[in-house]
């Protein structure tokens, strides 16, 4: 399938069409950045690379990066928490890739395993992540990526990836690349204080709950950078502002 690259106005239409209002009860739930999701109704909104199998290669890498130790056992128990239960915990696989393989079609967990250092991560933490978990049916995604875009959202909607558009070749099914800012941010918020509740995490200079989720942010843009740039480099990248009523902003960045 060829993928269409996405202008300004396409992704404006993909947008208002797969625009939903973020459920306040599941808006922790997570999703990878992957456009291959089918357009289903309890989609989580917040997207995020590598989903919850990110999101603990992101602790382990904040604490590498600044500092910090990291309790992986209870970090992971304090993001299961968060989210509701290890049924809730997402990662995704390909429908051609080994079950048994952890997320063995994510892209994002792909690019770490090939290159630890660029993610701040080492082989001894990527094998003690996967030790760690047990996730007998992860999501499995088919086909090949489409991606035409990547989207930065900011706001209470959330956007479904796929769509059917009009385009100069056509009526074409087209895919985008998605990242929630705002759901991210808000969930770094309770997880910093949840690892420092659960003791997930030990500093040494004194450091706070507001400094763990400045690092924890940074450290969120670099992952998402480095994936994007391997994955996505020949994409336009969009920026998508809701307003409360579902209206938005969009621009190219």
């Amino acid at each position: 399938m060829n993928k269409v690259i996405l202008s300004l106005e396409l992704v404006g239409h993909l947008v208002r069409e797969n625009r939903y209002r973020v459920d306040p009860k599941t808006k922790f739930l997570s999703r990878c950045i992957d456009g291959r999701y089918p357009n289903e109704t309890n989609l989580p909104a917040l997207a995020f690379p590598g989903a919850d199998l990110g999101e603990l290669a992101l602790i382990m890498a904040t604490g590498n990066s600044y500092g910090f130790d990291v309790d992986l056992g209870k970090a992971l128990k304090s993001l299961v928490g968060l989210i509701g239960g290890v049924s809730n915990f997402r990662l995704h696989t390909d429908g051609h890739a080994d079950p048994k393989l952890l997320a063995g079609g994510c892209g994002h967990w792909k690019q770490i395993n090939l290159d630890p250092k660029a993610y701040s991560l080492s082989e001894k933490e990527i094998d003690s992540i996967k030790k760690n978990l047990n996730i007998d049916q992860p999501i499995v995604l088919e086909g090949e990526h489409i991606e035409g875009a990547v989207l930065m959202v900011k706001g209470d909607w959330g956007v479904l990836p796929q769509a059917h558009l009009e385009t100069d070749q056509g009526k074409k099914m087209v895919e985008v690349f998605i990242y929630h800012q705002s759901l991210v941010d808000e969930r770094h918020r309770v997880l910093s204080k949840a690892l420092i509740k659960n003791k997930a995490v030990k500093f040494y200079n004194g450091e706070d709950e507001d400094w763990l989720y400045e690092a924890l942010s940074d450290m969120s843009e670099n992952h998402l950078m480095e994936t994007a740039k391997r994955l996505a480099s020949d994409l336009p990248i969009y920026s998508v502002i809701f307003n409360e009523d579902g209206n938005f902003k969009l621009e190219k960045l």
